[in-house]
């Protein structure tokens, strides 16, 4: 359950003169802030020269933030080790894919794993942590900023042998498991192991090879071990502030959201106290609101618990070119990230750079430092979730359908793509959006977590499989869970390998069927499918596959190509539940239909709203509450019928109509909130 949300900002005291910082804290204050992070990048500033630390001015502005009533998250600034540093150790910048030596003057210009590298971000971390870590005005900290890249580097080969050892424990197991003998591969020493040729997969309309593709066994561990690296970084730099910091003080990281796809997440937050994440929706250029929304719930699916959101836009931004929210979108963001699990939502930044790359991120404060349109709007959204404080206070997420994401399977398309309909991201979001698009609640969670309590999971691209996860989902279902999966699911072992066995491997059995052939086509190019009296029509783009029937029914079947006549998507009752398995790329509208079929035979409450209208389901102590977000610049209406409810923020009408303005927010509470809502607007039921 979230507590009451509480606002904070990102703020760089280090970038603005001394005699700023009381006046920035007054108005932060006045705003209605009550948390301010800082420092994440300031290392040059804290550490000027080797072992010559320099932190009175971070305790000066920590006690200024805190004499305003504003608690403090402190970042380690790992992220951007400075000039002196990289003139000491040149081997610290890393390598990428190209083999390019990152060069100094940007960030993130650091391999994990080079000791130099390591040293001195212990000596800083250490230093920080035995100032401040009994500090009763910091309540938190953020270790280094946004963890990402590759290594390419000498030293990252080494520690990538190291990684396989550990693994495999013999070369033997290794040559069996990535299956070596083809083209000769095969390895007498660790030593020859090399790291993967990181080309970028030729776009498809070239049909083109990369030359230099790599054994797709070597492609998938060393996207594990990369991952593996980073994580470790940051488990070194957990161990460091635990040693000297008091257990009340948060341990966090801001991660990027569910589109990331270079670190394994999972892994990630089992080693901090809180799952934060950045989140700047502006960025998405197809303006789809299931895409922020998506991101927020594969954050809170990592532990199952609220979140903190460290960076949220709150204007324009960019680096070398500029994109712009809408008018009045700041307020409406900052509410969907909060129903979406978020407690804490810090806005980047306080105010634009005057220099540097992010001179074009605006702030809520502009470079000038006055106070603004921006300023004002947060100060208003501050009021107003003051005023709905009692009505959020233990609130929860309520889902009956959960969607299962894999990061292996995500490594493993990243080095065999197969064809773009089959994109693991785009993939998983079309699901996602086809669920939300009729009202779910739907729940984002990683492999392996505990399911018992869905009445749907959809599992879209389980790549990677093996028995014990087959076997997971197969008790799921006998237990009396509705499990949808997707094409190409059980292609390929945990070592990436093709099993000796049909397929969907280790899934054949669970949903009754084989699958024997496929088509792999231009994405553009889609074939028709067609279900008992229309309930199931609709398309499946770029990929389809052919398969043979054992113990599954056909819902669908294919209504013209190679495989006409044929099943499309099928079902099997096995126990007191049912596995479905939908044979081709499918879009957004043909799995919305497929869902409500579902959702109907499992009892689960299927709410028709405009397209553009967000609902999020919430829930506290039994007591229902829908949220209604309008993500159209134009006024929406939603029927509620009869009922019992409270009206919060929208407009309801005496024929129980609810208005929602352009880019507004509704709330409703009540036992009925859920049972019935129907749009208004005709394209309400795809």
């Amino acid at each position: 359950m979230a507590g009451a949300p509480r606002l904070g900002v990102d703020y760089y005291p280090e970038q603005w003169p001394r005699d700023r910082w009381e006046v920035d804290a007054g108005l932060m204050a006045d705003a209605g802030l009550s948390v301010v992070r800082i420092a994440e990048f300031a290392w040059s500033r804290l550490e000027p020269r080797e072992g010559a630390f320099e932190l009175d001015w971070l305790d000066e502005v920590i006690g200024i933030l805190s004499a305003a009533g504003l608690d403090v998250i402190l970042g380690t600034p790992t992220a951007a080790p400075p000039a002196w540093l990289i003139e000491q150790h040149p081997e610290i910048l890393p390598v990428r894919g190209d083999r390019w030596v990152q060069q100094f003057g940007h960030r993130r210009h650091y391999c994990p794993n080079q000791p130099a590298m390591l040293a001195a971000s212990d000596r800083i971390v250490r230093a920080l942590a035995q100032r401040f870590g009994s500090d009763e005005r910091v309540s938190a900290w953020q270790i280094d900023n946004e963890l990402g890249g590759r290594c390419y580097c000498a030293i990252c080969q080494v520690a990538f042998h190291d990684w396989l050892a550990e693994r495999y424990q013999s070369l033997s197991v290794l040559n069996e498991a990535w299956g070596t003998a083809f083209w000769s591969q095969e390895y007498s020493a660790w030593s020859q192991i090399p790291l993967p040729d990181a080309t970028p997969v030729p776009d498809p309309g070239a049909f083109g090879f990369r030359r230099n593709a790599p054994n797709p066994g070597l492609a998938l561990d060393f996207r594990r071990f990369s991952s593996d690296s980073l994580i470790e970084f940051l488990k070194r730099q957990v161990r460091v502030l635990r040693e000297s910091c008091d257990p009340r003080q948060l341990i966090t990281h801001n991660l990027m959201g569910f589109r990331f796809p270079e670190i394994d997440y999972r892994e990630l937050a089992a080693e901090i106290d809180v799952v934060s994440w950045d989140n700047y929706p502006v960025l998405d250029t197809t303006r789809r609101w299931t895409h922020p929304a998506l991101a927020a719930d594969a954050m809170h699916g990592l532990k199952q618990a609220p979140v903190w959101v460290l960076e949220q836009q709150v204007g324009p931004l960019g680096w070398e070119l500029v994109r712009s929210p809408r008018l009045g979108e700041f307020r409406l963001l900052s509410w969907q990230a909060i129903t979406h699990g978020a407690e804490l939502l810090c806005y980047f930044r306080w105010r634009t750079a005057r220099f540097g790359t992010e001179q074009h991120w605006h702030g809520v404060l502009d470079a000038n430092g006055q106070v603004g349109r921006k300023y004002d709007e947060l100060r208003a959204l501050a009021k107003e979730l003051e005023s709905v404080k009692g009505m959020l206070e233990g609130v929860g997420q309520a889902a009956d359908v959960a969607l299962l994401h894999d990061y292996d399977a995500r490594f493993a398309l990243q080095a065999q793509p197969t064809n773009p309909s089959l994109a693991y991201e785009e993939t998983v979001h079309t699901h996602y959006e086809a669920l939300r698009r009729l009202g779910l609640g739907v729940a984002v969670l990683p492999l392996g977590a505990d399911l018992s309590s869905y009445r749907i999971v959809v599992a879209p691209s389980l790549y990677v499989m093996d028995e014990s996860t087959a076997a997971a989902l197969a008790a799921y279902v006998e237990a009396g869970g509705v499990l949808v999966l997707a094409p190409r699911t059980g292609l390929k072992d945990r070592c990436n390998a093709v099993p000796e066995r049909p397929l969907p491997a280790w899934l054949d059995e669970l949903l009754g069927l084989e699958v024997t052939d496929f088509m792999s086509v231009p994405q553009e190019e889609a074939v028709r499918i067609e279900g008992a009296s229309g309930a199931l029509d609709g398309e499946l783009h770029g990929w389809y596959e052919q398969v043979e029937l054992t113990t599954a029914t056909a819902l669908a079947t294919y209504a013209g190509g190679g495989f006409a006549g044929s099943p499309a998507i099928t079902e099997r009752e096995l126990g007191d539940g049912k596995a479905v398995y939908v044979a081709g790329a499918a879009d957004a509208t043909t799995l919305g239909r497929l869902y409500r079929l579902l959702c109907g035979r499992a009892g689960v409450t299927v709410l028709d709203v405009p397209s553009d209208v967000e609902l999020v389901p919430l829930a506290r102590e039994g007591q229902k509450l829908l949220v209604l977000l309008n993500h159209s610049d134009e006024e929406r209406v939603v029927q509620l019928g009869p009922g019992d409810r409270r009206v919060h923020l929208g407009r309801e009408t005496d024929d129980g109509g609810l208005h929602i303005e352009p880019l507004g927010v509704a709330f409703v509470e009540g036992e009925s909130a859920q049972r019935g809502a129907r749009s208004a607007v005709a394209d309400a039921s795809a």
